[in-house]
């Protein structure tokens, strides 16, 4: 069914933000969990493409300090995964969790004072990152995985204390994640003692294979002070940064082929403006395996191969994110529908062919399908294809076109 062409030359991405009546935004929802293990009710920030009306399911990017990441996570999400026959990441589901007790539950050991990073009253109340984890792991994944339709995959952003955790998590319990995103991660916390552990792991172990990190670094750097000088420097004032880049060089000189490490200093952001830079590039490393770009020339030379080679692409990133993943369903069958008015038909025809293979329960890419054989005069097959589009959803298009083959 034709609902609509898709220019394969040009393709134009749409934020389709969910509007009810005229004044509301909708991007996601609040729901809670009554949490045992933090003896406390927790609220939670969802989102869940296209408000999960279809059966599709979606890998769940969990997000620390929600309240103030939601909206610029969703939106990042929504235009990679959206932009039509060309998508960066997949769509996904994300559940920030904003806080009740930051410095509690972010900070994965309890620590002496630091002054005047850490003072007393705030060390009083921290040590209780891996107690906030253990929730995560028994209570809201089995939560979101039984009220929400979730895919394998799962994806950890955090950022300051949040990054430390994040790092944490990575290091000590890393079959949670799939991916990880540090944003200007606290590494100094509690004298250095998750970079000491970062140091002494062997990330050539199994437990790290398939894992992926993306770390950013904010610019706080003294005054006068470069990338090099700094790590002469001494004190509170340097101790974030120096930390940083320590782990940072701990972590390249682990690099193996299995586990994927990436970092980048950010000179012209702060620690307060790192969260939004370093998810977009976080995104776009962890996910490079993901896109797959349909060119002009694919489809004009002869004989392309262009069908196939999506085929294979979508097999191998269905291996990584670890579930079946495939191209839109809308998209293929708009790049059909150009085909045919390029004169392509017999390209047009697989991907046609490609929708019905990966979309066998749709009564559309039948009708697309009869909608190719009637443009290559083969009506006998039209007919089967219409007919079998009604035998899943009786719909006024498929009938009037196989009345009109049945009258001539």
């Amino acid at each position: 069914m034709k609902n609509f062409i898709i220019a394969l030359s040009l393709f134009i991405w749409s934020l389709n933000f969910s509007i009810y009546g005229q004044n509301d935004v909708i991007i996601g929802k609040v729901d809670s969990i009554q949490s045992e293990i933090l003896y406390e009710n927790r609220k939670i920030m969802i989102y869940v493409p296209n408000n999960g009306v279809n059966s599709k399911t979606y890998p769940v990017v969990y997000l620390l300090d929600g309240a103030a990441h939601f909206t610029s996570v969703v939106g990042m999400i929504k235009q990679f995964s959206q932009i039509n026959g060309n998508t960066i990441t997949p769509e996904m589901i994300v559940v920030a969790m904003p806080n009740t007790n930051r410095t509690r539950d972010l900070t994965p050991t309890k620590s002496q004072p630091q002054p005047p990073m850490a003072p007393k009253n705030l060390t009083d109340l921290s040590g209780g990152g891996k107690n906030f984890v253990s929730f995560m792991e028994k209570e809201l994944f089995p939560y979101i995985e039984a009220n929400y339709p979730t895919a394998p995959y799962r994806m950890f952003i955090g950022h300051s204390f949040g990054g430390l955790l994040v790092m944490d998590t990575l290091l000590d319990k890393p079959e949670l994640f799939d991916s990880y995103i540090a944003i200007d991660p606290s590494m100094w916390w509690d004298n250095k003692s998750r970079l000491s552990a970062y140091k002494s792991t062997n990330f050539s172990d199994a437990k790290y294979s398939n894992k992926s990190l993306y770390m950013g670094i904010a610019n706080t750097l003294g005054e006068g002070m470069d990338t090099v000088s700094v790590k002469k420097a001494k004190g509170p004032m340097v101790a974030h940064i120096n930390s940083i880049f320590e782990t940072r060089d701990a972590l390249r000189n682990m690099e193996n082929d299995t586990f994927l490490f990436k970092s980048k200093f950010y000179e012209n952001d702060t620690h307060g403006s790192a969260p939004l830079i370093t998810t977009y590039d976080g995104l776009r490393f962890i996910f490079d395996f993901y896109q797959f770009e349909v060119k002009f020339s694919d489809v004009m030379k002869p004989d392309s191969d262009i069908v196939d080679r999506m085929k294979v692409h979508y097999s191998k990133v269905s291996k990584t994110l670890g579930y079946k993943n495939k191209p839109d369903e809308a998209t293929i069958n708009g790049m059909g529908y150009q085909l045919m008015e390029m004169n392509k038909i017999d390209l047009a025809g697989e991907f046609f062919k490609m929708n019905v293979e990966f979309y066998p329960k749709s009564f559309n890419v039948y009708d697309s399908l009869g909608d190719y054989y009637l443009a290559a005069k083969n009506k006998a097959q039209a007919k089967v294809n219409f007919e079998k589009a009604l035998s899943i959803v009786e719909n006024p298009g498929s009938r009037k076109k196989l009345e009109a083959l049945k009258s001539n």
